[in-house]
């Protein structure tokens, strides 16, 4: 719709609660020059900048579409004739008039489909607004007593509550599988009990199986997040017919793709983000799919085109809106340079990890960070400074028991040892990592590299290049068990 029409239908509004530009500008909270230019058409008033600013005036949203139409109306009568009506045949006035009237008709549908649209934008804001508050009142209590809220009041029954509990449950994903496969049952329940056309709620009980299925994903249920998510396929499909795009279905194919990865169904993981990413051109869900593209990649040892999507996502991404997915973005950024040996690239993103893994409870994201200081460091050359790292976050990993990144930065650490020709130091380091050969969380491809590097060792003929050629198998292994080391 053009700006023209959207200003007429501001200075209606604004008329008609009689106010004048200055106290009008006063009341909205902006320079009353701009409202002028914006009542003359400025073509920075989109018609979600319209509702913004009717809102804050203290106008009913309702009035918009009111006033828009007065707009047009207005606008009609104003055109000028398209030729004077000397000399025109009867055929070609018949002519003219049909196709005035199919302008007319188109005319009319697309400013129908754009009320349509407008008065949908503006429930949802609405409707989300309201979850918001729901959830407040939710959010202290146990299980139990949310689905019995749930239950008994009409008004938890909203598709906006579904939706958000979905996002938190994702969330919560992330640290208590526990409490997201709660939330998503809370979320597929209230799916349950909302009323409406059948194709709207097969939509939406799509939509939150689609959430269900990645919480039971992350609680390494991975058949039962299987059926989820052919459950969350079924229903949306058959609920097509009510997708105008309240729900970001993009979701269906990101979520699923996380389960893909995890099963090592790489190639299908990244054609589900290829998918999503067509449903997202802009935005912060394009940065959000981006980023699981990237870090797909990285598992894949597809460490440039890593980089590439990363870079991609990166202007997507808002650190002060999603911490967890900035943070994310910049540690696999950081480890994929160092992977394809741009050490001082990585080097100037280190300042920023330090300030973003500062609270108490990121203390493994501290571990990891010392990891990739130790990375860094070794990569240009500083290699007392790189040993010290590495062993420290080696040491970490060794205490909470997890063998494989233990196993790595082991590898790592030998390879700096025997930089600086500590032979020695590096049988040391065998005998230390005992529990790692034993581990059977360690997959039967990797425990037999890591034999092979045993047994080099016992025979004193390990090298630099053999250890590089581990660590860099070990780190390929890792998401794909079947992958052999080629000696």
């Amino acid at each position: 719709m053009s700006a023209m029409i959207l200003g007429l239908a501001l200075a209606l509004i604004r008329r008609g609660e009689g106010l004048k530009q200055n106290e009008a500008a006063v009341r909205i909270g902006i320079p009353a020059s701009l409202l002028s230019a914006y009542e003359h058409g400025d073509p920075r008033l989109t018609l979600e900048k319209l509702e913004a600013v009717v809102e804050a005036m203290g106008v009913p949203a309702e009035r918009v579409s009111e006033r828009i139409e007065m707009a047009l109306f207005a606008a009609t009568l104003t055109l000028p004739a398209p030729f004077p009506p000397v000399g025109v045949s009867e055929e070609v006035r018949r002519r003219v008039e049909a196709a005035a009237a199919r302008a007319g008709r188109i005319a009319f549908e697309t400013a129908l489909q754009e009320y349509h649209r407008a008065a949908r934008a503006a429930q949802a804001r609405k409707e989300r607004r309201r979850a918001e508050v729901l959830w407040a009142r939710l959010k202290g209590r146990t299980h139990s007593a949310r689905l019995a809220l749930v239950e008994e009041d009409p008004k938890y029954q909203t598709w906006a509550l579904a939706e958000r509990l979905c996002a938190e449950s994702e969330r919560a994903a992330a640290g208590d599988p526990q409490q997201a496969l709660e939330l998503a049952d809370l979320a597929l329940r209230v799916a349950e009990l909302v009323t409406g056309e059948p194709a709207w709620r097969s939509l939406l009980a799509g939509y939150v199986w689609a959430f269900l299925g990645n919480a039971r994903r992350v609680a390494s249920d991975l058949p039962g997040a299987e059926k989820a998510f052919c459950q969350a396929r079924k229903l949306w499909e058959e609920g097509a017919a009510a997708d105008f795009g309240l729900l970001d279905g993009s979701r269906l194919l990101d979520l699923e793709a996380s389960l893909l990865r995890e099963e090592r169904h790489m190639t299908a993981a990244l054609e589900r983000l290829e998918q999503a990413l067509a449903l997202h051109p802009t935005g912060a869900g394009r940065g959000r799919i981006l980023l699981k593209k990237g870090y797909t990649l990285e598992q894949m040892g597809s460490y440039e085109a890593s980089v590439e999507a990363l870079q991609e996502a990166a202007p997507w991404i808002n650190r002060e809106r999603d911490p967890r997915w900035y943070l994310g973005l910049r540690f696999t950024w950081v480890a994929c340079l160092c992977h394809v040996d741009r050490h001082e690239e990585a080097e100037e993103a280190l300042p920023e990890l330090r300030a973003l893994t500062e609270q108490p409870e990121q203390a493994m994201d501290r571990v990891r960070l010392c990891w990739l200081t130790g990375r860094v460091a070794g990569g240009l050359g500083r290699t007392a400074e790189g040993i010290e790292a590495l062993a420290a976050a080696r040491a970490a990993f060794a205490e909470k028991k997890i063998r494989y990144d233990e196993a790595l930065v082991s590898m790592e650490l030998a390879g700096l040892y025997l930089e600086q020709g500590r032979t020695e130091d590096v049988k040391a380091l065998v005998r230390q990592m005992e529990p790692v050969f034993r581990d059977q969380e360690v997959h039967a491809e990797a425990r037999k590299a890591l034999q092979l590097f045993r047994q080099v060792v016992e025979l004193e003929i390990m090298t630099v290049e053999l250890v590089r050629r581990l660590a860099g198998y070990l780190y390929r292994a890792q998401h794909n068990p079947e992958l052999h080391f080629e000696s």
